[in-house]
């Protein structure tokens, strides 16, 4: 079963100014992109530093830092399943179905481009295979970003060209098009999006 994946903790002394609004309504606003784009079967699964209420289904699983930072984002991948790996800044805006059977079908691990460094890729968004445990267990790089660029992956870009979008990078100027996960990252955030925006009808 597909495993759809996100991180909730608290604001503390390593969150920058752009991260420190998230509450278990954002949690639950992302649950409810997944639910109404996505028709195959799935678990939703928070990664918490303590247990929050949700109105929807979400499972927790308890963070291992102490004190999250983001570095904490690798967690995820020690549950070793197939997986979608989003930000909380993330909005499901079409049907997902075939990204999901692309985690199910044992294919290479798979990351945006980088909107500013096309050549290189980000972790906005993950489409993960199973058995990508080493990603939280091996030796780990500086941060989450460089952690996930030292493993074999393709290009979500490439593979689904114009449907997992980062906001600045893309949507913000093109609109939407063919986009199905548009992922927002750094300051700009959709609660700070002028009503009537687009991307709102998604992020509810």
């Amino acid at each position: 079963m597909l495993t759809v994946c996100t991180l909730l903790w608290g604001a503390n002394s390593n969150s920058r100014s752009f991260s420190t609004m998230y509450t278990p309504e954002w949690v639950d606003r992302l649950a409810r992109g997944f639910r109404r784009n996505l028709t195959v079967p799935y678990r939703f699964v928070c990664f918490t530093d303590r247990n929050y209420s949700f109105a929807e289904q979400v499972e927790q699983e308890r963070i291992r830092a102490t004190v999250p930072d983001y570095g904490t984002c690798i967690e995820p991948y020690r549950l070793n399943v197939p997986m979608i790996l989003v930000g909380l800044d993330t909005v499901v805006t079409g049907n997902i179905d075939h990204l999901a059977d692309y985690c199910l079908s044992d294919m290479p691990f798979a990351l945006p481009r980088d909107p500013y460094q096309p050549e290189r890729a980000c972790n906005g968004v993950a489409l993960v295979p199973a058995g990508m445990e080493g990603v939280a267990s091996g030796p780990m790089a500086p941060n989450d970003m460089d952690q996930v660029r030292r493993f074999p992956h393709v290009f979500i870009d490439d593979v689904f060209p114009g449907q997992v979008q980062s906001f600045k990078g893309a949507v913000r100027d093109q609109g939407l098009c063919d986009t199905r996960i548009c992922y927002f990252h750094g300051r700009e955030k959709p609660h700070e999006l002028p009503a009537g925006h687009p991307i709102l009808e998604h992020w509810r």
